[in-house]
């Protein structure tokens, strides 16, 4: 349905993505029992994560390479294909207090983008109830609502024009725990529901198991590893994913299904400093570095017939 091939982008001189490509299948149904049918980009601040996202919503024009939908160019497309790519492809922001017209109350938020369908399409109450909400939270203005109850009028706005895709970029982020897991449960019921597929983009490892079938690493605007979500995470082959997954919280006293490395931790502090210019951009963090990675940069390369890895000694499954 969506794929992104050799996606570089630019602001000025700075290439902030580098070559990503990652593709996002249509839906056909339900996903299978235990299948999630989402795609999800994970990686600290500044890792190119959302710079992706807008380019793949049209927002921002890569320096080279493709977003293909349906397998059009999306950066060429014209103005009537263009609109129905954006009602196919809806984004969900992490902060619902910036993406909601503070002017507008929430219904006439939601009436503006139901005159984008063709059709009828449903009202107003409706849409609200479909995301656990009021319907007369429909006469309030944003800042009259919670954070959580914002978050679902965005999502709510973004089912109002029927669309097959949610680009989810750090939809929980802005919310206590209590209220991630709520919008997590209404997002795992709309995929079903509404058939639904996802591209998530989190820096919150905890969640891409509950959306997300397929995961992709970026460092420094690079994927440095990509696979099923289940094993990266669980046994993740290159080191600043194992930092990334051992900074995860956990709660009582380790034990044998603990299955964090014991090796010595990435450095996970975000500086310029930290990400070097030469060889690999994440040797200067890397507990295990070789002379190698000081003047060679690994590629992407295959780890089995299911995983990738940019690394010059990655660890996990052989």
């Amino acid at each position: 349905m969506l794929t992104a091939d050799n996606l570089t982008v630019a602001y000025g001189r700075k290439t902030v993505v580098h070559g990503v490509s990652l593709s996002l299948d249509a839906a056909t149904g339900a996903p299978a029992a235990g299948a999630q049918g989402g795609v999800a980009l994970i990686g600290e601040s500044g890792s190119g994560k959302t710079t992706i996202a807008r380019a793949l919503l049209g927002l921002v024009k890569p320096s080279s390479g493709t977003v293909r939908f349906a397998d059009q160019d999306i950066h060429r497309l014209r103005r009537t294909a263009r609109t129905d790519y954006r009602s196919r492809v809806q984004p969900v922001f992490q902060d619902g207090s910036e993406a909601l017209n503070p002017r507008m109350t929430v219904g006439t938020s939601l009436r503006e983008a139901l005159r984008l369908r063709s059709d009828a399409g449903p009202t107003v109450d409706a849409l609200l109830e479909a995301v656990g909400l009021d319907p007369q939270l429909a006469a309030r203005h944003p800042h009259q609502l919670s954070g959580g109850q914002r978050q679902r009028v965005v999502i709510a706005r973004a089912l109002a024009v029927d669309p097959e895709l949610l680009i989810l970029d750090e939809p929980t982020s802005a919310l206590d725990v209590t209220v991630q897991a709520r919008v997590l449960d209404l997002l795992e019921e709309l995929r079903t529901t509404a058939g639904l597929r996802y591209l998530l983009i989190t820096h919150n490892l905890a969640v891409v198991p509950r959306l997300c079938d397929t995961v992709h690493v970026l460092f420094a605007g690079r994927v440095v590893e990509s696979g099923p979500a289940t094993e990266v995470l669980t046994s993740p082959a290159h080191p600043y994913t194992a930092a990334l997954r051992d900074a995860i919280p956990r709660l009582g006293t380790p034990d044998a299904a603990d299955t964090r490395s014991s090796a010595p931790p990435a450095r996970l502090e975000r500086s310029d400093a930290q990400t070097a210019a030469t060889g690999c951009a994440f040797r200067l963090r890397c507990p295990a570095a070789l002379d190698r990675c000081t003047t060679e940069a690994p590629t992407l390369r295959p780890l089995t017939d299911h995983r990738e890895v940019a690394c010059h000694h990655p660890h996990g499954p052989a």
